[in-house]
């Protein structure tokens, strides 16, 4: 089993109720994380902790479908969800976290744990193409709401 934990942090000039509205939002990734193809929640009801969302994702030339769970939910402060069904087990933590003029500093942690050979590929080759993707995801989603 290789374990995977990244780490990114960004500051974005736009308030953190704003972005927590718009990134709880599911079907708003498509716009903005280049590795979801299609994403939408498939629980009923309100976007909340047991909340299950559904996604297909396309991550170093593989196309993985994934189920994910909220098990986190505080409107403007934290956002974290697990996988409990697809490739491996992965879990996603967003931390917003306000700043005195108004905009807010995201950090977004993943703890991915890959099967051995899943990727044919070594461990740190798989570590820095998702702390890459994680990057540059997190600046498009600053692009776009800052825009």
């Amino acid at each position: 089993m290789i374990t995977i934990k990244v780490k990114q942090n960004i500051f974005i000039n736009v308030p953190a109720k704003e972005i927590f509205a718009y990134i709880s939002n599911f079907e708003n990734m498509v716009d903005w994380s280049s590795t979801i193809i299609t994403v939408r929640k498939i629980s009923s009801g309100a976007v909340e902790m047991g909340a299950t969302v559904r996604s297909t994702i396309r991550f170093l030339g593989k196309w993985l479908d994934i189920t994910f769970e909220i098990v986190e939910y505080e409107p403007g402060r934290y956002l974290t969800i697990k996988s409990v069904s697809g490739i491996a087990p992965f879990l996603f933590c967003y931390q917003f976290e306000p700043v005195e003029d108004g905009g807010t500093t995201i950090s977004q942690k993943a703890v991915i744990h890959l099967p051995e050979g899943i990727l044919e590929m070594k461990a740190p080759v798989i570590t820095s193409a998702v702390r890459r993707q994680i990057e540059y995801d997190l600046q498009t989603l600053k692009d776009m709401l800052e825009a």
